[in-house]
């Protein structure tokens, strides 16, 4: 089960309740959700809670958000596979998040390091036509290649791929 931990924005937009009920991990099923402007252009992030683990999807339709879950498992998948994961492990872990839970953030450490990533992008593509012009697996190569304090400076996507090999 997917737990995210959700901003208002997104809790707003998706038009769903945050539930309070909700046993709180600290692993790979825990994550953090929020949605943000480039331009005229809606762009979502999730960053998962023990790797900082990033997936950013530009350019996101409110049509497209009615089926969060298929959006995030198609493009997840799709990143851990341009990331070198094995087949096998990749499918492992999408199935066992079969379920999305929605939960207000709940860490606020995470959040900081989502609200920076989030600012490196607007910086670095200061209009939606950059960011859109960009491959989105790239994107998200460069952002998982990056360190971060709360990880004792280890690159996510190694974080990541060592903690999926354990678990799945």
């Amino acid at each position: 089960m997917f737990v995210i931990g959700a901003t208002q924005k997104v809790l707003k937009e998706l038009q769903v309740q945050a539930r309070s009920d909700v046993e709180l991990s600290n692993d790979l099923n825990a994550w953090h959700m929020n949605l943000f402007k480039i331009g005229r252009y809606q762009c979502l992030i999730l960053v998962n809670d023990l790797t900082l683990y990033s997936l950013v999807i530009p350019g996101v339709k409110k049509k497209e958000l009615s089926n969060i879950g298929e959006l995030l498992t198609r493009h997840l998948a799709e990143n851990l596979r341009s990331e070198g994961l094995d087949a096998v492990s990749i499918e492992k872990f999408i199935k066992q998040e079969n379920e999305i839970v929605f939960t207000k953030t709940h860490n606020r450490s995470v959040v900081g390091a989502m609200v920076e990533m989030v600012k490196m992008m607007q910086h670095i593509y200061p209009t939606g036509k950059d960011i859109m012009a960009k491959n989105p697996i790239d994107l998200n190569k460069f952002n998982n290649g990056l360190i971060y304090s709360p990880t004792n400076y280890a690159r996510p996507i190694n974080l990541f791929r060592e903690y999926i090999q354990k678990e799945v």
